[in-house]
This record gives structure tokens, sequence and C-alpha cells, in this order.
């Protein structure tokens, strides 16, 4: 009689797994998913993008940074003739561009040319600022920037200070023309909101963050009531408009925003990322006053930032779409809701997408509490086997984990800084640069298929267990100094660690289902957040963003090959005495396989 080698059952059992990592790509992914564009005839009361455009056509029609004057001018009065319009009357506080009293104001002005110091030193820096009152006092201010870019790259990419090409149509008039609409819709319901807002559009953001900072200085009596700040950047001109700054003790403020934006795009992972990336927008200067912020900006096709092609016609309007209703929903939760919550508290929130519009959120000492179970049970996965692993092949396996990575990661950056080399690539990493996709795919491609084949060969080996526990002892190693530093972040590492000592904890008869929904978290974490550190980092560093797409590879392949298995792996102390096979990879005869 013969054996049927695959049943009904048997298979369902091995495609549980995979199917549930294609469902997490799905559903990762559909969180990068914009809303589409609507028209100018959309309900007077709605975001609409095609509205919006108006607006940064008017702004952004020439470049207008502060060095060019009457351009800039003009700028500022079409701002003010925007809210004029709606009907509101706009104040400009107009303010000294430097206090030469000042030590970090003389360095700045330092800093420009002797022309654009001549150009500079008597100038003003022209905020605007239009309050729109409401019941009570309690006021969200919106905040924007209207000056463009001074600072640029020229064909090789090398950074300076000129008069700016740029026309500012996405940094930042993705910001204004968010407000200006958004306001809009407000008044178009006819209500006085119970709740104030103040409107307030920067001057000299892009030369050193001038109009917020004079802000605090010469009117910060004006903002005693200002309960939560929302800023509007942009580093690009497309994709989704990340939620990536929040002040912090985060979790009510956070809390806040996901209750109100239907289709936030966003995870306590960037916030924590930023503050410890050198950068800086107008929230640089209001944070430190204790002000409670969200900072919100596009990062997609950063080789239009401060450059010529941050025009109107590159504008992607669906971009702006997300901006919008992302501005308004927060604006009329908050305008229109007498009992608006106190958006002050004593600890962070730990958030990512699970789909579009689903978003898991947790208090920062449950992301601890987590953080810590996911390091005992990926050691104790490993204690528990402690006595029939074979340590040189443990050992290999983690060397060759590593070297594959690596060697995936800087090649990546090797192509990259030979491109700029060859003048093939922006020198700085900003501007033009049609390689870098093919760097990324390419590095990422060959790293996750080397990774993969590397974890499916030993597993046929016999290898199973020692692999596994290589991958556990990795995933803890770099579980801990996540939590410590950037706790925000750690839940990238801790939860998919946390569901591969579960699979490998499990029972077989269980394995299948905890390996399933293992694959789908694995998934749905690291499809998102590769894109966006892709987004984020590569223009200057590929090889970081190269060396994150592989990470998830090994642990994800395990989860699926156990979850597949039809009988646990078991190992001898010994297969092989070959004193070479714990670092090249090779394996002995197999004992057992799955």
């Amino acid at each position: 009689m013969t054996h049927q080698r695959f049943s009904a059952p048997g298979l369902a059992r091995r495609l549980l797994a995979p199917i549930a990592a294609l469902l997490g790509l799905v559903a990762g992914l559909s969180v990068l998913i914009l809303p589409s564009p609507a028209p100018t005839t959309a309900d007077p009361t709605t975001f609409s993008a095609e509205r919006a455009m108006a607006s940064i056509n008017r702004l952004a029609d020439e470049p207008h940074s502060v060095l060019r004057r009457e351009a800039h001018d003009r700028a500022r009065d079409d701002v003010i003739g925007m809210f004029s319009d709606l009907g509101y009357t706009a104040e400009v506080h107009s303010d000294p561009m430097f206090d030469f009293s000042k030590p970090e104001d003389k360095e700045l002005f330092e800093s420009f040319t002797t022309e654009q110091q001549a150009t500079l030193k008597d100038a003003t820096a022209d905020t605007i600022v239009v309050d729109v009152p409401g019941k009570s006092e309690r006021t969200m201010a919106l905040m924007a920037h209207y000056d463009s870019a001074t600072v640029e790259a020229d064909e090789n990419g090398q950074q300076s200070i000129t008069a700016g090409t740029s026309h500012g149509a996405a940094d930042d008039g993705y910001g204004v023309a968010a407000i200006v609409e958004a306001l809009r819709a407000i008044k178009a319901e006819g209500r006085q909101p119970e709740n104030s807002l103040k409107i307030v559009i920067t001057d000299g953001e892009e030369i050193g963050l001038v109009g917020a900072r004079n802000e605090m200085r010469y009117h910060r009596a004006d903002y005693e009531n200002v309960d939560l700040v929302l800023n509007l950047e942009a580093r690009g001109m497309s994709g989704p408009a990340l939620m990536f700054e929040t002040s912090s003790n985060n979790s009510a403020v956070a809390g806040y925003f996901l209750s109100h934006v239907k289709q936030p795009v966003t995870g306590s992972l960037l916030p924590s990322l930023y503050a410890r990336i050198p950068n800086s927008t107008d929230m640089t200067a209001v944070i430190p006053e204790g002000f409670t912020v969200l900072n919100i900006a596009a990062i997609g096709e950063a080789d239009h930032y401060h450059h010529a092609t941050d025009a109107p016609r590159y504008v992607d309007h669906s971009t702006l779409q997300h901006y919008g209703d992302q501005v308004l929903g927060l604006t009329r939760a908050w305008a229109f809701d007498g009992q608006a919550p106190t958006l002050t508290a004593d600890g962070n929130l730990h958030f990512f997408q699970l789909w579009r519009g689903l978003t898991v959120r947790y208090p920062a000492a449950v992301g601890t509490g987590l953080g810590c179970l996911a390091v005992i049970a990926a050691l104790g996965v490993v204690v528990v086997r402690v006595r029939s692993l074979r340590w040189k092949r443990v050992l290999g396996t983690v060397w060759g984990l590593t070297w594959r990575a690596a060697s995936a990661s800087a090649a990546a950056g090797l192509a990259q800084l030979g491109a700029m080399a060859m003048k093939w690539a922006p020198e700085s990493g900003l501007g033009p640069n049609p390689l870098l996709v093919w760097m990324f795919a390419g590095g990422a491609l060959i790293g996750t298929g080397l990774t993969a084949r590397f974890v499916v060969r030993r597993w046929k080996e016999g290898l199973g267990q020692e692999t596994l526990a290589a991958v556990l002892l990795l995933l803890a190693a770099a579980c801990v100094p996540l939590m410590v530093l950037v706790p925000g972040a750690a839940y990238v590492l801790v939860l998919p660690t946390l569901a591969l000592a579960l699979t490998a904890l499990a029972s077989q008869r269980m394995r299948p289902v905890v390996g399933a929904l293992a694959a789908f978290i694995m998934v749905v974490i690291f499809a998102p957040t590769v894109l966006l550190i892709h987004e984020l980092l590569s223009l200057s560093a590929v090889w970081v963003t190269v060396f994150f797409a592989i990470v998830p590879v090994a642990p994800l392949t395990l989860v699926l090959l156990q979850a597949g298995s039809r009988r646990t792996q078991r190992t001898t102390a010994r297969t092989s005495s070959r004193p070479d096979a714990a670092l090249d990879g090779a394996a002995g005869p197999a004992t057992a396989t799955a």
C-alpha cells in the first residue's frame, strides 16, 4: 500500500503561515495607500486637494526665500490674502531677523556671505497670525512656514546658501495650503467653534527657524492658552504625510491624534528615531517652551527637496489630500468639542499600524514588559535546548547570518559611494538619483536571498535548533539596546522576537496557528517600516536601509519552516568532526529532518 505523502489537512497546515505572511504584507502596505484627491466640487465641509492647489499655485509661483526680498514680500502678501478671502484679518508680527546681542543670532548671521548679510541685516521676519476665537480660550495652534529654501544643492549635490531656486510648493506650500483649506472647511460648518484656533505662518524657517524663535521671544504671552501645536512640514513631494514628531510624554497627545485621524501613517518608531536625528523644524524652537506638539511631513521623492523642482507641477495631489484629511480631522475634533481632553501626560505611548486605519497602541510600561518578556522567552528557548545544542554550529550560524547581511549592505553602500564619486549621484545625497531604488532593491534582494537560502539549508541539514538559537540570541541582543536607547522603536524587534520564541515553544498541534500569527506580525510590522526607513535614510546611507530590510528574513523563514514542519527537529550531540564546519556554515550529515 502506497503512503499518501500529502493530505488536505497537511497541505492546509503547511500553507497557513505563508498565507498569513501574505495577508501581513497586504495589511502592512495598505497603510501606505493614499486617499484620492477630492475635487473642487466636493462638499464644502470636507478637505479638497484640488481646492487647496489654488493656495499652492498662488504661493509657489516663484522662488521666495528671505534672500529674494521682493518675491518674499509678495509671498507674504499672498498668504495674508488667502486668509482675507476667508474673511479673517491677519496680524503680522514684524520682528528683527537677527538680535545681535544674542550669540546664536550673531553666529547665524556670520554664516552668510557679505552680500547676503547686506540683504538680511536690516530685514524683518514677518510671521502671519490669525486668531479664530471660540467659546473657550483653550487654543490649538496650526503652524507652517511660507519662506522657501535658501540652502540648495548644485549638480554634484554640494549644498550652499544661495537665494534659492525652490518654489516651496511642498516645503512648505503643503503646510500653508492644508491649513488654509482646513480653515475654510471649518468655517463652512457655519457655527462658532467651542475652542479657539490660532494660525501661525512663520517666516525665516529655512535660515534658522527665525519666525518660530521670534514668536517665543517676543510674543510668548500670546500662546499662554495654547494646549496643542500642530506643525506641518515637508522633506519630499510624495508619499504619506507622516506624523513623525511629538513632544515628550506623548501618551495623551498621540492618543488624541490617533483617535481623530482616520488614516494615520505613523508609529512610535518615527518620533523615537527623529529625536536622535540632527534635523530641525519650527518645533525645535517651540518644544523647549513646554508646548504639547505634533509634527507632520511627507518624505517621498526627497530629490525635489530644496530644488527648483519643488514646484506646483510636481505636487502629488494624493499627498496633499492626506495632509488635509489629517489636519481637518484633528482641527475639527478640537474646534467643536467643548470637552476636549487635557493633552498632557506623564508617560509615552507605543503605537503602530496593523491595518489601514487600525492602530495598535499601548503604554510605554507595557512596551517595557513586552520587551523583557521577549528577551526572557528567547533566552528560555535556548536554555531548554542548551544540552543538545552544538555551540560551534550556533556560532557558525551567527557568523553566517552576520556576514551575509553585512556583505549585502556594504555592497549597496559601496555602490552608492561609487556613484557619488563618478558623479552619477549627488555627493551630498540630496538631489536626483535614479540609481537609488536599484541600489536598495539590489542589495535587499541579494541579502534576502542569501539569508533565506542559508537558513533553509541549515534546517534541511538537521541544524534547525542551532539556527533557531542563533537567531534568537541575535534578536535578544539587539532588543536590549533598542529598549534602552529608542524605546518607542523597540516594538519593531521586540514583537517579532516574542513571536518567534512563542512559535518555538508552542506544541506541535498549535504550532501552525501560532506560526501563522507570528508570520503575520513580522510582516505587518516590517513591510511598511522598511519602506519608510528607506525614504528617511537611504539618500545618504542606503546600506542602513538594506541591512534593516534583511533583518526580518531569518526569523520569518524560521517561523515558516517551524509552522509547516510535521515533527520537531531533533539534534544529536555531534554530527561532524570537521573543524571548519562552524565557520563556513557547512553541516555534517543530517540526523533528522523536518
